[in-house]
């Protein structure tokens, strides 16, 4: 072999090592940035989990009072559970808000509340009443349930 064919076999082969370091070093940056985004990501779904748990802690603590009554408390409630993937229809206690939500879907709301008539307004508020009423116990029941609850 001559000294030319040796140079220009050890040229490519010094190119080919350097081609493969630049390609293997580009693959562990993008898989660097793979798990950087991956962790960013649990991170960020285990924020938002526990920014729902919080709001549902924060009803439990305002439900039943003047200031949100058992209905609409149970419905976003039962609504958090949903987005938490939490389905406590079956517990005994915690299926209250399941029950009430259920019971009460019929109910206009927000801006279709607002286009009722005073008589259909009356009419649900007094269903509403008496929902509330009729699951009182069992709402107690369920709020004191769902406080002791590790999610």
């Amino acid at each position: 072999m001559s000294f030319t064919a040796f140079l220009m076999a050890l040229f490519l082969s010094v190119g080919i090592m350097a081609i493969s370091i630049w390609f293997i070093r580009h693959q562990l940056k993008l898989n660097r940035r793979r798990e950087d985004s991956l962790l960013a990501g649990e991170n960020r779904f285990i924020e938002e989990r526990q920014k729902r748990i919080d709001s549902v802690r924060v009803l439990l603590k305002v439900a039943g009072t003047d200031e949100i009554n058992w209905i609409e408390a149970s419905i976003r409630i039962k609504n958090l559970l949903d987005q938490l993937s939490e389905n406590l229809s079956e517990h005994e206690d915690i299926s209250a808000f399941y029950i009430v939500t259920e019971k009460t879907l019929h109910i206009p709301t927000h801006e279709q509340w607002k286009d009722l008539p005073k008589e259909a307004k009356v009419k649900f508020s007094k269903e509403m009443d008496a929902y509330e009423k009729e699951h009182a116990e069992h709402l107690a029941r369920a709020k004191v349930a769902l406080m002791a609850y590790s999610f």
